[in-house]
């Protein structure tokens, strides 16, 4: 029945927001306006992960709720090479590690506050 699920993620700076992900080997997939960093609505992509962008000013940003985004990786392998590579960019503040949830992951905070984190099942 449910197909995918693609989180909209409030952000204040829309081409801060496109450098970040861009910068973690995401690609620019789409956008409202052109240039993308002009845009109101965007998306990046990558390896079938989709994430929507929607500019908020900095009062809607004030009052919209937002949630940890969780991303289950398909192994335990995936998750320390894409763990190794974002270390060089020096954004992850909950290092890999094993929860006593059973998950093993790592997460960070994006330009805006929205926390991410990417993990596999232990078992």
């Amino acid at each position: 029945m449910f197909k995918s699920v693609h989180p909209v993620c409030p952000v204040t700076d829309m081409a801060a927001s496109l450098a970040f992900w861009v910068r973690l080997g995401f690609r620019i997939a789409f956008s409202d306006k052109q240039p993308p960093a002009a845009a109101d609505y965007a998306g990046v992509a990558r390896e079938g992960l989709e994430l929507h962008l929607q500019t908020f000013t900095p009062e809607q940003r004030a009052v919209t709720q937002t949630m940890a985004i969780r991303i289950e990786m398909t192994d335990r392998a995936a998750l320390e090479a894409l763990n190794a590579e974002w270390l060089t960019h020096r954004i992850i503040t909950a290092p890999l590690e094993d929860k006593p949830w059973g998950t093993r992951e790592f997460g960070f905070y994006d330009p805006d506050g929205t926390p991410f984190f990417f993990y596999v099942d232990r078992a």
